[in-house]
């Protein structure tokens, strides 16, 4: 049996189902293997970074590790800024690239390189296979760093020769024990104590750390009576029409998630899966922390203290955490009855009376809202790079049962397109809606080929204002004037769709954009794009991040 073969039954042992990448001829024998191994499906994309972001978003969602293959060279360095992607937000995709014959390296042969360093400083583990009796080891030990500890996505480069080398009949490898979640128990206790003392004075931050948790913290959060905001990547993790919730603080922040968190009427914050970085805290904004003690709740130790003085720090698996300091809440008689059904009528009834207000006028925000006012309640969103994220952050309404996805920290322009797919895949049964507009589409939109060649009936929804907004937007705040070159001529995305067969719509005003349609667009059984054309003119709610560039700037 050839050694990639080994390797490759190895991982379909381990519960690893997909394999996304695209053909070449230094990583064919996986995909020679692959017809041999029917456990394990190809998903064959259209570009090799729209691969790896298919591989993130899969394997965030079901929690299981993915395989994304390129070739060498070109192939490879195509997977570098997925692979940082994964790398920031801590997720077991293992990446594989192919390499000349281990026997002619350095000689000069076609698309020759030495990934191995390339892929080192962004994955837990990047190695060079040149032992073909090693490979199914070096797989397993690469599968089980990628997954322990704190996750993250690790790099083989595999020779051709390597991966085609027969190394016999071979039982597969056997992985070392899984160690159980830990917990910092006397420091949960001690958060426990302080947040007992704060009493009703006390916030909470949700990064995306807290999704996974996220009904035991709206327990968590009743219980205290406390209000809580999310992170833009945090946003989900709290059900938004809640009485309690104050949306999103950090970039594209609802007002009254900024004043509430800069203000004084609380004296404890507690911080649940966020790195704190800045989009997560509008540039590290001071008046988060003034004059209030932090607690702050991570599995991943190197993120506590790392932005802000953390007078309690606790380290361990989120969920449980939280149930130990509902444990302590409990024993203590903090078990307070929440009306939440009383509150969550006035909450979604002033959301409707604002999104009244709004939707006169036809324009992206309006679009963002129709779209949150339609979508079935267990829509996932899944959100591209651009301006019309900002608006999205702030205006989808993500309520209980639903889910809000974004790369936002490293995640490039046509990265939710990418994404859409994998999260699609992850989840076949929940309806997935990809926001992304014409900047990100001319990067990575064929990916709806692929979306139609795997059947997977995603919603893609372009926003078309014929210009590279955020960009055109945050340049004219901090110059006052830009190149003509950031817009161009508008080009009918609803053609390009046609032109590949999709099934497609143009939108040019809310009476296009109801429910009925939303509804029957989802239920066409396949992909569907619909292209938003608005002007595009408006500025959208940027602002803080255009500070951050002025001050990096002057």
């Amino acid at each position: 049996m050839r050694a990639i073969e080994v390797g490759l039954r190895f991982l379909v042992q381990q519960g690893v189902r997909y394999v996304f990448g695209i053909p070449a001829g230094s990583i064919n024998a996986i995909y020679d293997a692959l017809l041999d191994i029917p456990e394990l499906k190809p998903i064959v994309a259209k570009h090799e970074n729209s691969s790896g972001y298919m591989a993130g978003a899969y394997t965030r969602i079901t929690g299981l590790p993915s395989i994304c293959v390129a070739s060498s060279g070109p192939g490879a360095t195509n997977l570098v800024t997925p692979a940082a992607n994964a790398w920031k937000q801590k997720l077991p995709v293992i990446f594989i690239t192919g390499s000349v014959p281990s026997g002619k390296m350095g000689k000069g042969g076609a698309q020759e390189l030495y990934a191995e360093p390339i892929f080192a400083s962004i994955t837990k583990m990047s190695r060079t296979v040149l032992d073909p009796n090693q490979l199914p080891e070096i797989l397993a030990e690469a599968y089980h760093t990628a997954i322990s500890g704190v996750p993250g996505p690790v790099h083989l480069a595999i020779p051709i020769d390597i991966q085609m080398t027969d190394i016999g009949v071979r039982e597969l490898p056997v992985l070392p024990p899984e160690q159980p979640p830990t917990m910092d128990l006397v420091a949960a206790q001690a958060a426990a104590e302080r947040i007992k003392a704060a009493g009703l004075r006390g916030a909470i931050l949700l990064g995306n750390g807290a999704k996974a948790s996220s009904d035991s913290i709206v327990q968590l959060a009743e219980t205290l009576e406390w209000k809580v905001a999310t992170t833009p990547r945090g946003k989900g993790a709290f059900p938004e029409n809640h009485p309690l919730s104050l949306g999103i603080y950090g970039l594209s922040a609802n007002i009254k998630a900024s004043e509430y968190l800069n203000g004084n009427d609380h004296e404890v914050l507690l911080i649940i899966g966020s790195s704190l970085g800045e989009l997560a805290t509008s540039n590290w904004e001071q008046r988060l922390v003034t004059n209030r003690e932090l607690i702050h709740i991570d599995y991943d130790q190197s993120e506590l203290g790392k932005c802000y003085d953390t007078q309690y720090p606790v380290h361990g698996e989120i969920k449980l955490v939280i149930a130990e300091l509902l444990d302590q809440l409990s024993a203590d008689g903090q078990d307070r009855s929440y009306a939440s059904e009383a509150f969550q009528g006035l909450a979604e009834a002033a959301a409707a009376s604002e999104q009244e207000q709004v939707e006169e006028k036809w324009n992206t925000l309006a679009a963002i809202r129709r779209l949150s006012a339609t979508a079935p309640k267990n829509a996932r969103f899944f959100l591209d790079i651009g301006e019309f994220m900002t608006y999205s952050i702030q205006n989808l309404l993500i309520e209980s049962g639903q889910e809000f996805d974004i790369d936002i920290n490293f995640g490039g322009m046509g990265s939710g397109i990418g994404g859409s797919l994998g999260a699609q895949l992850a989840e076949p049964t929940r309806p997935t809606i990809c926001i992304t507009g014409d900047g990100c589409f001319f990067m990575h939109g064929l990916e709806v080929l692929t979306a139609k060649e795997y059947n997977l009936p995603i919603l893609f929804v372009v926003i078309n204002n014929a210009r590279l907004g955020m960009v055109y937007h945050g340049h004219m705040l901090q110059y006052k004037r830009c190149l003509e070159d950031f817009s161009q001529e508008r080009v009918s995305i609803a053609g390009v769709a046609q032109s590949l067969g999709l099934r497609h719509a143009e939108v040019r005003s809310l009476d296009q954009l109801q429910g009925e349609h939303v509804q029957e667009w989802l239920s066409h059984g396949g992909p569907v794009v619909v292209e938003v054309i608005v002007e595009g003119n408006e500025i959208p709610p940027m602002g803080e991040r255009v500070k951050f560039l002025q001050g990096a700037t002057y």
